[in-house]
């Protein structure tokens, strides 16, 4: 059973097999087939214009829903096969899995009951232009309460599952990611994966937060992990104060990378709650505990750290641009914040709006969507041009909590 969602907006802040699901006839979008003529990273429909995919998970009884916004039409992604309480939409990415022109959707159904495991969770790549039927990925072994597809990455052809209620050497709640390239078979990587730096321990929840560096490095965040010092310890030290594992070579035969703790070392930071890489400016890692976001460089190494502070949980969502902008989410009547990797001075604030602004974020061209999954009457996304004075929303027909989650 899914999670009532109430419950869902409380608690967020305190080897796999691909298995075909669709018959060929059912899978389409725009009812575009075999002359989607795609152009772009972006372009998933094959209208030529950059698309952003949008995500309700608590739509159509809870078996959720997934729209793309193109130019300025919103139009929904169908997915036969789902079942009520899938939660399909909790996290979307666009990524170019098969070899085509188009884009492909990556969406997580973290909610799946799969082969008797209920919740164990699964997601799906949705094929761009209707190429093909969408394809299901679940674990090679199922786990009840996994919550598989909690998050998602995509970064050309190489996409990241996390599963960071996934239990592993009876540790629960541990937490492991799946990467696969292309349509190949997922790798399961998780903290007791030799030479991943770090210990998988009790509740760490390992791949909450995911993201794609330079080449084919991994950032995955840990943002319940406790600093309570070397070796494999559990209910001591600093609680929930967060982590960031950087691997540096995802595809690599030997793994290996570097893991980042809290800069501040505190209790409840929740540090690498959300991650976000802009390719030659540099990765930034939230703690919205008590409101921050820290700036570093493409070699780790700190650039600085951006506060806004109080209870508007500033940094539940980040979302990094190809120019090297960082978008910041403070949904709890903070809004949104644009800064720049490269100067201080370089900042935007959008304007104030209800509804969870910046819930969910992502950059598309020089466009920046906001989500705002509580604005009437059920949910909207804020379109922000670059130069646009105010932000344009859009919504779908009919929904829940449209703009739960976003991925351009």
């Amino acid at each position: 059973m899914i999670i009532l969602r109430a419950a869902v907006l409380a608690a967020v802040m305190l080897s796999t097999t691909a298995v075909g699901m669709a018959d060929p006839a059912t899978a389409t979008v725009h009812a575009k087939t075999e002359k989607a003529a795609c152009a772009g990273p972006s372009d998933f429909d094959g209208d030529g214009v950059d698309d952003v995919a949008v995500g309700d998970p608590f739509a159509d009884g809870d078996k959720g829903a997934v729209h793309v916004i193109s130019g300025q039409k919103v139009v929904p992604v169908p997915v036969p096969g789902l079942a009520r309480g899938d939660g399909f939409g909790w996290s979307v990415r666009l990524a170019k899995v098969n070899a085509d022109a188009c884009a492909d959707l990556v969406v997580g159904a973290p909610f799946t009951d799969v082969r008797g495991s209920e919740d164990a969770g699964a997601a799906y790549v949705v094929y761009g232009g209707g190429a093909a039927p969408p394809r299901q990925l679940t674990a090679a072994e199922p786990q009840r309460d996994a919550h598989f597809g909690w998050s998602v990455a995509g970064k050309g052809d190489l996409v990241a599952i996390g599963a960071p209620y996934e239990d592993e050497a009876r540790l629960a709640d541990t937490g492991a990611v799946y990467v696969a390239k292309g349509e190949g078979r997922p790798r399961r990587i998780s903290q007791e994966s030799p030479e991943v730096p770090g210990n998988g321990e009790v509740g760490d929840q390992f791949g909450w937060a995911l993201a794609f560096g330079a080449g084919n490095q991994l950032i995955v965040g840990v943002p319940y992990e406790n600093d309570d010092g070397a070796g494999r310890q559990v209910g001591t030290g600093k609680i929930d104060s967060g982590s960031v594992v950087v691997i540096e070579d995802a595809l690599a035969s030997r793994l290996s990378g570097v893991k980042l703790d809290s800069p501040t070392d505190a209790d409840g930071d929740r540090y690498g709650y959300a991650v976000a890489y802009a390719d030659g400016a540099g990765l930034a890692a939230s703690a919205p505990g008590p409101g921050y976001v820290q700036l570093l460089d493409p070699k780790l190494a700190p650039l600085r750290t951006v506060r806004q502070g109080g209870r508007q949980a500033f940094g539940f969502s980040l979302a990094a641009s190809a120019d090297g902008r960082l978008a910041v989410g403070a949904p709890y009547g903070g809004g949104v914040r644009v800064v720049s990797f490269r100067s201080p001075a370089d900042e935007r604030v959008l304007p104030a709006a209800d509804g969870l602004a910046g819930y969910a974020l992502a950059f598309s061209g020089n466009k920046l969507y906001v989500g705002r999954p509580d604005a009437a009457p059920y949910g909207k996304v804020a379109v922000a041009g670059r130069n646009a004075e105010e932000p344009q929303d859009v919504q779908p027909a009919n929904g829940s909590d449209f703009g739960m989650s976003l991925g351009g």
